[in-house]
């Protein structure tokens, strides 16, 4: 079953109507494939905006009919790309801040087991990888830091893209998933994993408790069934970012009567830190 109107799975954003950037993703009609209109859409500045309206007229459609409903498949990339941003003669400014605060042999370690890329797409900036449960390739997020805080940089703009905008992959249908997916391959059922929003604090956390699987989400709203449904049936634990508690333990909630075995945690609500601040902003001032 699907429905008659869902987000644009595409990368294009258009102006949000709430707070005026260009990250606003709109509903499309998913038989004819055109948008919806200009205010039925969510806008990506979760935290800073939060705008999300949905259609109000949406309905479940059967695909049993002749007039079957044309899902869009990932696109995935060939796996010989993670070599092609993969350069050892040149640190991307995250790694440069990496090795500021750990030492060689563990950021080494952390490099290799999430595939962590670069590119000049801005000078230095980081790719993120995120492959899946089948070692398939969902996509390459380019994100650039300051080398120094180790913080994203947002200005002028959001530093934030994707590998196949910079190869101009137009037509390149991106389904995302869990950062470090492809590490439950290495675990069994009696290991815990973690949950965390940011790929960058994942990595930080696989380096601070490498016992637990660190995986990131990559958004507030990346904590969902279909982003989690390959860990089903595993431990997980989730650390929300502070302030996002409450829609997360509503979420692990209605997951774990489907099955999932998820805690959430409610450590950051308990500490006196800044909303938004993560176990990053927790164990490294």
């Amino acid at each position: 079953m699907h429905y008659k109107f869902s987000l644009d799975p595409t990368p294009r954003k258009f102006i949000c109507p709430n707070c005026n950037k260009k990250t606003f993703v709109k509903f499309i009609d998913n038989e004819s494939k055109n948008y919806l209109n200009a205010i039925d859409g969510r806008c990506d500045r979760e935290s800073k905006c939060g705008y999300f309206k949905k259609p109000s007229n949406n309905y479940a459609i059967t695909n049993s009919n002749s007039n079957a409903l044309n899902v869009l498949h990932p696109t995935y990339h060939n796996k010989d790309i993670v070599l092609q941003f993969y350069d050892t003669m040149q640190q991307s400014n995250f790694i440069i801040y990496l090795l500021s605060v750990f030492d060689l042999k563990s950021v080494q370690k952390a490099i290799i087991r999430y595939h962590l890329g670069i590119t000049n797409y801005w000078k230095g900036a980081t790719v993120f990888w995120q492959i899946d449960d089948k070692n398939k390739i969902r996509g390459g997020k380019i994100m650039q830091y300051n080398c120094n805080t180790g913080n994203r940089v947002k200005q002028p703009f959001n530093h934030v893209s994707w590998i196949h905008k910079q190869l101009k992959l137009n037509n390149f249908v991106l389904q995302q998933c869990l950062f470090g997916l492809h590490l439950i391959n290495k675990i069994s059922k009696s290991d815990t994993i973690c949950i965390i929003e940011s790929e960058k604090s994942a990595i930080i956390m696989s380096i601070f408790i490498p016992d637990f699987l660190w995986l990131a989400t990559g958004s507030k709203s990346g904590f969902k069934e279909s982003m989690l449904q390959p860990l089903k049936g595993y431990k997980v634990i989730a650390y929300p970012d502070k302030s996002e508690h409450q829609n997360w333990q509503d979420k692990s909630q209605l997951l774990n009567k489907r099955g999932f075995k998820i805690q959430c945690s409610s450590l950051l609500e308990n500490i006196d830190i800044e909303d938004g601040s993560d176990l990053i902003d927790l164990l490294i001032s």
